[in-house]
């Protein structure tokens, strides 16, 4: 053990030594181009050497790319969509089944409460309303205020452009002249 710990004290002085000395050499004499050294004065100071610095090129101007174009539908491709929310209870189709709300093929030009097989509320049966662009879109901005005590849910659409919309969708898909 005593001897293990001798030689790693020998072998750090050694490594001292060998470091010690290589701090007291001499710098080399750089080599000009033409291969011959030059002589350097132990009492000039050396000059920094200034690395020329690449020049920063411009960024590449890189195209925007091209704004979204929202695709603008017509007011019967805008009512489709909103037709959606009333297929539920609604069919469009002539001939089409009733559901929980009467069939509206024809409904423009037709007495209220008048889907034969269909069975409306009291408050349908006796309203004389003729189904228009203005009774239509009345009923559709709120259905339980225009005629209270009606059975539809629908809570209806407070937007004027959704109304037109879907007023125009409907007046395309059932059958009005």
């Amino acid at each position: 053990m005593k001897t293990k710990l001798v030689n790693l004290g020998i072998g750090a002085v050694f490594i001292g030594i060998i470091g010690i000395s290589g701090c007291s050499k001499k710098p080399e004499k750089p080599a000009t181009q033409d291969g011959n050294t030059t002589k350097i004065s132990q009492t000039e100071p050396k000059k920094a050497v200034e690395t020329p610095k690449p020049a920063l090129s411009e960024p590449k101007s890189v195209p925007k790319p091209a704004p979204k174009q929202v695709a603008t539908l017509t007011p019967e491709q805008a009512g489709a969509k909103l037709f959606k929310r009333c297929q539920a209870c609604h069919t469009i189709d002539e001939g089409g089944k009733n559901k929980v709300g009467p069939n509206l093929w024809g409904v423009f030009g037709r007495q209220i409460a008048s889907v034969e097989g269909f069975k409306y509320s009291k408050v349908m049966l006796e309203s004389d309303i003729t189904w228009s662009n203005e009774t239509i879109d009345g009923y559709i901005t709120n259905p339980k205020k225009y005629l209270p005590g009606n059975k539809m849910s629908f809570a209806g659409l407070r937007k004027e452009q959704d109304r037109e919309n879907l007023i125009a969708y409907l007046r395309a898909n059932t059958g009005a002249k």
